[in-house]
């Protein structure tokens, strides 16, 4: 009996053990700065931000989600800095936003005939997830076009459009039960699906995947990049562009679980990392409570920290994007972006 007792306490230690590394209980950062960086404050976090290089935009993804989790019934919208204008404001890129509007991750879609179209998962209360899609007015503000809805939306999270109505998205969970929820985020079991969108009907495209948070498309339209969270990896695949079906290519193990993919006009990807998930957890429960902010830039096959932050300037990081040789980072829960000048 004291045996058995002895090997079920030496189990559940190694597994706490285990839990709290891969959590980055033990992790020691080496703090680094890219250059010098400013706060822009602004009124709810930008867990996502899109940029349009030919008009020197950027898009923010905005919504209180720390009143969110904190359980206030609240809205987002959409805004947009002007890169060109000293100081930086946002303002409203939507001429009106849906009824419940949550947004979540979004893409940015240039057509033919350059009219460019918005991509925004939406998550209103008490109802399914939504993708909304908008069209770019000549004013420069976006019009609700319209909603897709599908049961194959259980939990997205990052979205990537590849034509006027067609989309790839990526749910971070896939368990539809108690057991499930357990094996996926207790033993970080690949549950995770990406889904594609032809305009028409939603498929499964890739599967297995652990936790799939942010993805990012190769310029040429040819590859995805999905970052997971629980496989601190990111995994390639080459797009089939007629039938939308994806081929694994290869994983990129990272240090650190990733969040969303950024990829410049030169291919880079631009990686929001959370090296300390214990603290990710604890942050969301207690504000005063940092959680570390890094982006990698990986090029060729090389990452490097870029930015490395213990949380007191932004905490949560969740994206990084790069235009003009500066550095914009979004916090899932703190009301600014981080702006920083790259050397």
């Amino acid at each position: 009996m004291l045996l058995a007792v002895a090997a079920f306490v030496l189990i559940v230690a190694v597994f706490t053990l285990e839990f709290m590394s891969f959590g980055g209980a033990f992790r020691e950062l080496t703090l680094r700065s890219p250059g010098v960086c400013n706060t822009l404050p602004l009124t709810a976090s930008a867990e996502d931000i899109q940029i349009d290089r030919n008009r020197s935009i950027v898009y923010l993804s905005s919504l209180d989600r720390r009143a969110l989790v904190e359980g206030e019934n609240i809205e987002g919208t959409i805004l947009q800095l002007d890169l060109t204008a000293n100081p930086l404001r946002a303002i409203p890129a939507l001429v009106a936003a849906p009824p419940a509007f949550r947004p979540h991750g979004m893409s940015l879609y240039r057509m033919g005939d350059g009219k460019q179209r918005l991509f925004v998962i939406s998550h209103p209360p008490n109802v399914a997830h939504t993708i909304e899609i908008f069209e770019q007015q000549p004013n420069g503000q976006f019009l609700h076009l319209g909603t897709v809805r599908d049961p194959l939306l259980l939990s997205p999270n990052a979205i990537v459009a590849v034509g006027p109505n067609q989309f790839y998205i990526a749910n971070d969970k896939g368990a539809t039960n108690i057991l499930q929820r357990i094996r996926e985020f207790v033993f970080r079991s690949g549950l995770s699906t990406v889904v594609y969108y032809d305009g028409e009907t939603m498929r499964v495209v890739a599967n297995g995947l652990k936790s799939a948070v942010g993805m990012g498309l190769s310029p040429d339209g040819l590859k995805i990049h999905v970052a997971e969270t629980l496989g601190k990896r990111i995994t390639n695949y080459a797009r089939d562009p007629v039938s939308g079906a994806l081929r694994f290519l290869n994983h990129v193990p990272l240090e650190g679980s990733p969040d969303n993919v950024n990829v410049d006009s030169d291919g880079t990807l631009w990686i929001a990392i959370h090296a300390k998930l214990l603290d990710l957890v604890r942050h969301f429960g207690d504000p005063g409570h940092a959680s570390p902010t890094t982006i990698l830039r990986h090029s060729e096959g090389i990452s490097q920290a870029v930015l490395v932050n213990d949380g007191k300037d932004i905490s949560a990081g969740s994206v990084g994007a790069v235009f003009d040789s500066r550095l914009y980072v979004g916090s899932i829960t703190e009301p600014k972006i981080l702006v920083c000048r790259l050397r």
